[in-house]
């Protein structure tokens, strides 16, 4: 029991961290320097303010000093990430398995996090991903999936431009679940995303006025082929 609160915790704090890592992207900070603070008041926050989970239920979700809204993004990443921890723990059958597993599933979040906010995800993430997944299982088809990430990351040659109706990082990250899993698991991964993207969009159709990010639904279709 304590070992599977210890992972969720860890899950919790690393996504409270990501976004974090990624609010700070965006205003050009450094994620060490200024200490996590209000937005809109500018208040130093305390320890109290900066449990995952916890502090946004106890605060209803506002600033404990100016009580201005917070974002439910950084407690839904907390505990999408905890929940994927916890998982992973019971799953794995070794350290090396689960430190593995750990580190795919923690880019795959935070890559999601960037799509879902700015739709444009930076190829070095997919790059370190895919050299995880082939140090992990080197073979000739996972040599040639990589070849072909490599290709699409560091030369001027699209595949979207062949491949219609998924962007270029779209079909990079493909190409990673195929070195991470098989090439056979690529298209029921791409048919699990398409089908929740369209459920969203029917259901939701306000959060897709702009450009889809894919990301997030091929993400969610990995996860299920792999729990």
């Amino acid at each position: 029991m304590l070992i599977k609160l210890y992972f969720f915790i860890t899950g919790t704090t690393i996504g409270s961290f990501l976004t974090l890592c990624f609010d700070r992207s965006q205003t050009h900070q450094s994620i060490i320097w200024p200490r996590s603070h209000c937005s809109n008041c500018q208040t130093t926050l305390k320890l109290f303010d900066l449990i995952p989970i916890v502090s946004y239920c106890l605060l209803n979700g506002k600033c404990r000093f100016c009580h201005q809204k917070f974002s439910p993004t950084s407690c839904l990443i907390e505990l999408a990430l905890g929940t994927l921890y916890l998982q992973l723990a019971d799953r794995s059958t070794s350290l090396l398995e689960l430190s593995s597993k750990l580190v795919v599933v923690t880019l795959l979040v935070y890559l999601s996090l960037v799509d879902l906010k700015t739709t444009s995800v930076n190829g070095m993430w997919i790059g370190l991903l895919g050299l995880t997944g082939i140090i992990e299982q080197f073979t000739p088809i996972n040599l040639l999936l990589f070849s072909l990430l490599v290709l699409s990351l560091f030369t001027r040659f699209q595949f979207s431009n062949i491949i219609k109706g998924l962007g270029e990082a779209d079909f990079e990250l493909t190409l990673v679940f195929g070195i991470l899993l098989t090439i056979q698991a690529i298209p029921k991964i791409i048919w699990l995303a398409s089908g929740l993207c369209l459920i969203f969009k029917f259901c939701f159709p306000y959060f897709h006025k702009r450009k889809t990010p894919f990301i997030p639904y091929l993400v969610f279709g990995y996860l299920m082929m792999i729990f």
